[in-house]
């Protein structure tokens, strides 16, 4: 009997350590990673059929960014190609209810408590909420996707560009 009981919770252990493990191999395989145009990555958590009927928590992370330009990790509305991201979520400076996260290692003096520096290699990790609607827009009409680009002391640089489309049911 003691035989018995101990094979069937090895059993269950096994078992559940498989189930675990294809839990966790359907929840990586919703993640997008888009290599940009300098060999940057970004990758959102889950950018596919998202629910129009409520926001979404995207983490977005990245890795080989150029740390000498700060960049806004956001969700926008996809411009023309060559045109920088303009009509995106909004950024609240408390942190706390924000579509934009400004990332800089050398921010201006102005920004020290607002922005989030660069880990090693250019990396960084943060959450969007996502949803929808960016104001005006509706994405399940236009274009959007979750974009990192250069920040405002350097809006014109292009090659922070990088976008993960998104698109809701």
């Amino acid at each position: 009997m003691k035989k018995t009981l101990a094979k069937i919770l090895i059993a269950a252990v096994v078992a559940g350590s498989l189930m675990a493990s294809a839990g966790t191999a359907v929840a990586a395989s919703t993640a997008v990673s888009v290599k940009g145009p300098k060999g940057q990555t970004l990758t959102a958590s889950i950018a596919k059929n998202l629910d129009p009927a409520k926001a979404t928590k995207v983490t977005l992370t990245g890795k080989g960014y150029n740390t000498r330009v700060g960049i806004y990790a956001t969700f926008c509305v996809m411009p023309d190609k060559g045109a920088k991201p303009e009509h995106c979520g909004g950024f609240d400076i408390t942190g706390r209810n924000t579509q934009a996260h400004w990332i800089s290692s050398k921010p201006p003096f102005y920004a020290q408590l607002v922005t989030k520096a660069f880990g090693k290699g250019g990396t960084f990790k943060v959450v969007v909420p996502v949803s929808q609607m960016i104001g005006e827009y509706d994405c399940k009409v236009v274009r959007c996707a979750l974009t990192t680009r250069a920040d405002h002391t350097r809006g014109d640089f292009r090659a922070a560009d990088v976008f993960v489309p998104v698109t809701f049911k």
